[in-house]
């Protein structure tokens, strides 16, 4: 399988999934408390199902990390191709009924990030992108918006930022918050990583960041970005696979200015790097 195909199992798998999102919107069924600041709707186990149905059959043997899964379940970081899912993506903001969320599948093959597709249900935009080939959005060619280097480009910034749920992260989050938006024109908490990485990816912001994040809530965002031409790394500035929730994505020329402020403040709450490993929550790229 090419990675031409593979997107096109995976942009099969996010409509089909986003349907039953759709559906579901305003009403969720049970909503499950994973811990403070942290919900997850029943009916998301219903987008997932439908997703994985699309995956089973069309790769059957593939391995897959979905955020619905048990939280012990291994995963098996060798394996030749790993599905990483999210079937809501913005489960806050889909529970309240707020049309802003997104299914979220991306492809690892050979040990390298191929395809990434993020699709929004409500406006009907598909983000999608395979390693090396222009990102678009519903198949037309997307691009990070272009900035000259300066404080002044960074004080016209529009930034997009999502806050952890809880503990030091938090409070280091909280901080961060207010220095970038006493620098920059506009600073939002918008609730989906996964949007927020693609609407930088298309032009709509310059940059976003965030200090707790899942695997399944950035990676086929990032292939996405990266493939717009934009810049993802974790929090420190090393490479985002191998992060511990942090992340920073922005166009190549204002990377640099949200990361400076980002890493500052981490460095003031001594937040360090786990090491790596094969647990649910381990780095796509592990």
């Amino acid at each position: 399988m090419d990675d031409a195909e593979a997107m096109e199992i995976a942009a099969r798998a996010a409509f089909r999934g986003g349907r039953v999102a759709l559906t579901r919107l305003g009403e969720p069924g049970y909503v499950r408390w994973k811990g403070h600041r942290d919900v997850a709707a029943g009916s998301a186990v219903e987008v997932q199902e439908a997703i994985l149905a699309v995956l089973r059959k069309e790769c059957p043997g593939d391995a897959i990390l979905a955020e619905e899964g048990p939280e012990d379940e291994a995963l098996d970081v060798d394996a030749e191709r790993l599905w990483i899912v999210d079937p809501i993506c913005g489960s806050q903001n889909f529970v309240q009924g707020i049309p802003f969320f997104a299914v979220s599948i991306a492809l690892r093959a050979r040990g390298q990030l191929r395809v990434g597709v993020v699709y929004d249900p409500v406006r009907d935009e598909r983000f999608a992108a395979t390693f090396g080939r222009q990102a678009t959005l519903n198949d037309r060619p997307i691009a990070v918006r272009t900035t000259a280097e300066g404080p002044e480009f960074w004080e016209k910034s529009w930034v997009a930022t999502d806050l952890p749920p809880g503990d030091e992260r938090r409070d280091a989050a909280y901080e961060t918050f207010e220095i970038i938006s006493t620098d920059v024109t506009s600073h939002r908490v918008l609730g989906s990583p996964a949007l927020s990485i693609c609407y930088v990816a298309a032009g709509r912001l310059h940059a976003y960041w965030t200090l707790d994040a899942k695997p399944w809530d950035v990676a086929a965002a990032a292939v996405v970005l990266e493939s717009a031409g934009g810049v993802v790394t974790d929090a420190d500035g090393g490479s985002w696979l191998h992060s511990d929730g942090g992340y920073v994505a922005a166009n190549p020329t204002l990377h640099k200015s949200c990361l400076g402020r980002v890493a500052q403040v981490r460095e003031r709450h001594g937040l360090v790097r786990p090491q790596a490993s094969g647990a649910r929550g381990a780095a796509p790229g592990a």
